[in-house]
């Protein structure tokens, strides 16, 4: 009869365990997919600095290969490691036909 509650009891404990178990991993799952309002200014910051940046590079018509450089680290930021949604791609092919020249400079790139 011992034998049969010390297995019960051995199920019980391993079912629970398991269960806890299963619960903190899916929390903490859950909590790497939601954004927090933190990442979510710090992307809405960069798109507006990166912007603002482009458009002065398009008005004065012309970027230096450090501008340009710089610009594409933080578009990389913003989309690939903040997950920023390609508004800003449009600007990223303006710039390099700036700074190359014509399309088919570019292409070769």
């Amino acid at each position: 009869m011992d034998g049969i509650i010390t297995i019960l009891c051995a199920l019980l404990g391993s079912g629970a365990a398991t269960a806890l178990v299963t619960g903190v991993v899916g929390l903490r799952a859950e909590q790497r997919r939601t954004e927090t309002g933190e990442s979510q200014g710090l992307r809405w910051l960069l798109q507006d600095r990166l912007e603002q940046q482009a458009l002065t590079y398009l008005e004065k018509g012309s970027i230096s290969y450090e501008e340009l450089r710089s610009w594409n680290r933080g578009h990389h930021i913003y989309h690939d490691l903040l997950g920023g949604n390609g508004d800003l791609n449009g600007l990223k092919d303006q710039l390099r036909r700036l700074f190359y020249g014509s399309e088919e400079e570019i292409k070769h790139d």
